[in-house]
This record gives C-alpha cells, structure tokens and sequence, in this order.
C-alpha cells in the first residue's frame, strides 16, 4: 500500500518511498519489541502461577524440612532418655556395687570439633541440618560411652558373688560380748590433743579376751604389733577395694598373707597401744576412704539387736579412745 506524505515546501502530497533497510529495522525492532513483551508475560505468570512441577518441589522441600525437625525432636528425646539410662548407671547400679560413678569427663566428652559443619553453613537449612548431624554424634558417643560403663555393670554382676563375699557384713564381736560403744565415727574431741579430729572407725568395748572376727573374706596384710597408736592390729585386704582394722588386739592369730574366711577367728580384744580400756577399733575402709562400719554390719542383726545397738550408741562415750 502506497503511503503520501504533505511537503510544506511544494504544498503537495508527495509519495513516501521506503528502503529496503529500513524496512528491516522496522521489522527486526517489531520483533524484538514482542520478544521483550511475551518474556515479561512469562516471567509474570510464573511469579504469579507455579508450574505443578514447581508446586511439587516446594512440597518436597517443606515436607523434608518437616522431617529435619521432627529428627531434631527425636534426639533430643533419645539424648532425654540416654541421660536417665545414665543416672540410674550412676545412682543405681553403681551404687549397689559400691563402685564410683562412671567419669564425667568420659561420659560428657564432646564429638569433634566446632566447625566441623561449616560446610553446611551455605546450604538452604544448612543450620537445620548441621544441628541434626551433631545430634546424631552426640547420641553416637553416648551409646559407646554407655555401653562400656554397662560392660563394667556387667562384670561386676558376674563377680557378684565374690564381691559379697569380699563386702565387709558381720560385727567383728559378737552382740552377746558387747558391753558398750566408745568413740563413734565422725568428728570427735580428742581427750590427749583438745581438739575436734575425725574418727576413721567405731570402738567396741568387750571384755579382754573377747573373739575377734573377720568381718569378710580376704587376705591378711599386716598382723602383729605396729607403731601409730593401735599396738597390736590387723589389717585385711578383701579385694573390690575393701579393707578392714582391727586396732588394739591382746592377741593376734593370723600372719601376713594368709587367707581368711568371713567370721573367722582372727584375735582377741585387748587394750594395747594407745587405748584406755579394753575394746576393739574397728574400722572400714571402700577405696581408699574410711566409712562408717555400722552400715556395714546391720544386716547381721536381727530386729531386737539393731534396737539395742541403737541404744549402745546413743550412749556411746565420745572420748571413750584415743585413736
């Protein structure tokens, strides 16, 4: 179609002749300029409208992030239970066999280093996930942890009848031969010194000569007259960390190294060394501390004798002995 154009120079219609290059600047800018518009209506549609391809990975991805945090949740839960698996280690188990506590350091030692998960920083949930892996780890050592202390149980449950055998669990004098306590364990006055010291061991007082008992089975470590106070003593070592002494014998029957049995006849009581009357020093010691003995010999009394080891000791003389 011919197009005219008015010229105000020839005030005519003049006919517009257009180029062939033009017409193709013409052309190529009609195309480009519906490129740049059918891009910005895609573009559009997409923010506006997801793909079902689009809509399924977001799905995917909530539904991942879902499960990460109930994992979370999880092992945060086994960590609660893992714990109390831990306590009744310690407080229960443990404790029924006298032994100490599993080590804290052992059982609450970390797991790698602190940027171990850095890597994951970058990562969409990256924090969500590095908090997962370190849980895994953390449950991870505490079940090895756990099940070496549980392997320690195990044992000493095996050896249980050698442990009570070595347990400290019978008087040392029999309750028909006991006139009295002296000095009870505990802090005490000392009668020689004025001041307050501890008493590592309860004094039975019994006529001179009174039988003297091995209060478990063991071996005999020292036997015999000893400087420090005690004079004639013997100490016995029953294994499992158990030791017992017996302080201020007249007479000792047994040698260094020789196995005893549990109530068997090991001395007589006496008043030698530091004493002031005659009586037996007995105590206990479990792992190197010294305990109270009288919670480990109740159990060979009966009800009528424990009420009246309850009134001997409410009567016990604290400055009754000097050791």
């Amino acid at each position: 179609m011919e197009r005219y154009q008015f010229s105000p120079d020839t005030l005519s219609y003049q006919l517009v002749v257009t180029t062939r290059k033009q017409k193709l600047i013409r052309f190529f800018s009609l195309l480009g300029l519906t490129f740049l518009l059918g891009t910005a209506i895609l573009l559009l549609r997409d923010s506006r409208m997801n793909s079902p391809r689009v809509d399924r990975l977001v799905a995917e991805q909530q539904q991942m992030t879902h499960e990460l945090g109930q994992m979370n949740r999880d092992i945060r839960h086994y960590e609660q239970v893992l714990q109390d698996v831990a306590f009744h280690d310690d407080r229960i188990f443990r404790v029924y066999f006298e032994v100490e506590a599993f080590p804290e350091t052992q059982r609450f030692a970390g797991v790698g280093g602190s940027r171990r998960y850095d890597y994951l920083q970058d990562r969409k949930h990256g924090e969500l996930l590095a908090s997962v892996f370190r849980g895994i780890d953390q449950i991870e050592r505490k079940i090895v942890v756990q099940s070496s202390s549980f392997d320690e149980v195990i044992e000493m449950a095996a050896n249980k009848e050698a442990r009570l055998a070595a347990r400290p669990a019978i008087q040392p004098i029999s309750m028909k031969d006991l006139v009295h306590f002296g000095s009870a364990f505990g802090m005490r006055y000392h009668p020689i010194l004025k001041i307050m010291r501890p008493h590592n061991g309860i004094d039975l007082t019994a006529p001179r000569g009174t039988s003297i008992f091995a209060t478990a089975d063991g071996t005999v470590l020292q036997a015999g007259y000893r400087p420090g106070g005690f004079g004639n003593k013997v100490l016995l070592d029953h294994g499992y960390g158990y030791r017992t002494l017996y302080g201020h014998c007249d007479e000792v029957l047994v040698k260094p190294g020789q196995e005893v049995k549990r109530g068997e006849l090991i001395a007589r009581v006496g008043n030698t060394g530091l004493s002031k009357s005659h009586h037996l020093h007995y105590e206990v010691h479990v792992n190197g501390r010294p305990v109270d003995p009288i919670d480990y010999y109740t159990s060979d009394l009966s009800a009528a004798e424990y009420e009246t080891m309850i009134e001997m000791l409410a009567d016990a003389d604290p400055n009754f002995d000097i050791n």
